[in-house]
């Protein structure tokens, strides 16, 4: 009789380890792969918004140092202009006193 007992608590044994071996493959498996997935699927997510978002800042810090480099330009040209108008004003005037100490000459 025990030698019956034991073979049948052996024998139950192996049936309950065989199911959960089962159990384990055909059920927990799946579920923590799907689990992997979704964490996997929010990460990617993640890093795609960070990256949307990163490429965005970049996109408006090189919009506003082109409107500060184009406006920078803007100021130079004028300052320019200004300048050769008073440079083209001083030479006229020194022309015209070299025209009237020439027309004193003769």
């Amino acid at each position: 009789m025990k030698r019956n007992g034991l073979d049948i608590t052996v024998l139950i044994l192996g049936i309950a380890c065989i199911g959960l071996l089962t159990v384990n493959r055909y059920i927990f498996r799946p579920v923590w792969k799907t689990e992997f997935r979704t964490e996997l699927r929010e990460v990617k997510k993640e890093i795609k918004d960070e990256l949307h978002s990163s490429k965005d800042e970049i996109k408006e810090n090189s919009k506003e140092t082109k409107d500060a480099l184009k406006e920078g330009s803007k100021e130079t040209k004028r300052a320019l202009k200004e300048s050769r108008k008073e440079v083209k004003e001083d030479m006229k005037e020194t022309q015209d006193e070299i025209k009237d100490a020439l027309e004193l000459s003769y």
